[in-house]
């Protein structure tokens, strides 16, 4: 499941994914991403990870939507308690032209969402 965050600056677009990710989730998500992106140009992406337990279509709309918008979303701060999650998106980052993700630990949101929030787009 995608819970947005609210009370971001304006141009960080952030959720919480926790519980059981479903094709519906995406369904959610992709609109927001549109409007985000049409209104910034670009997209500043915050996702706090609280638990992994994405379907198999889940899976498929992730791939699908990361195809779409890996020219839009220029930086990724991923916060998670998972090391090889945080290990594995910051290499996927290092070879993804023009995106540029780090990885936080759980206590270091507000580090996170300071980092978002010094990048330009």
């Amino acid at each position: 499941m995608f819970t947005l965050v609210n009370g971001l600056p304006n141009d960080i677009l952030g959720i919480i994914v926790s519980g059981k990710t479903t094709k519906a989730d995406y369904d959610k998500l992709n609109p927001l991403l549109e409007k985000h992106k049409a209104e910034h140009g670009a997209i500043k992406f915050f996702v706090e990870i609280d638990e992994l337990n994405y379907t198999a279509k889940a899976m498929w709309e992730d791939f699908k939507t990361g195809l779409h918008y890996w020219r839009e979303i220029k930086y990724i701060a991923i916060v998670t308690d998972k090391d090889w999650l945080e290990k594995t998106v910051e290499a996927l980052g290092a070879v993804i032209p023009g995106m540029k993700i780090k990885g936080f630990e759980m206590d270091e949101r507000a580090q996170a969402l300071e980092w978002l929030s010094t990048k330009e787009i």
